[in-house]
């Protein structure tokens, strides 16, 4: 297979659909390039591509030069520190109207 250096604040799953035209390649990548699916991706690293699984999303992200990067920035992450929900009090930041 082909191999890959992902761009900046690209994920696994971004270089699945890129790479296979489906995120069910994610278990395979991560498989064959020893790697965790929720682990980020150095800008560095070099990726062992897998096989196809889509052919219509990977000749349309091709076609388009599509080239997803999902992953959150520092600056994004900054502005949620405390999580989402799990994480408010009822009547104290967290309102029921």
């Amino acid at each position: 297979m082909a191999r890959i250096t992902p761009q900046d604040r690209q994920s696994l799953l971004d270089i699945a659909v890129q790479t296979s035209g489906g995120v069910e390649a994610a278990f395979d990548l991560a498989a064959a390039n020893g790697t965790s699916i929720s682990e980020p991706l150095a800008p560095e690293a070099s990726l062992e591509t897998v096989p196809v699984v889509d052919n219509s999303v990977l000749a349309r992200y091709e076609a388009q030069h599509i080239r997803p990067a999902t992953e959150l920035s520092s600056d994004e992450i900054s502005m949620a520190p405390y999580g989402g929900i799990g994480f408010m009090g009822i009547e104290i930041d967290f309102m029921v109207r």
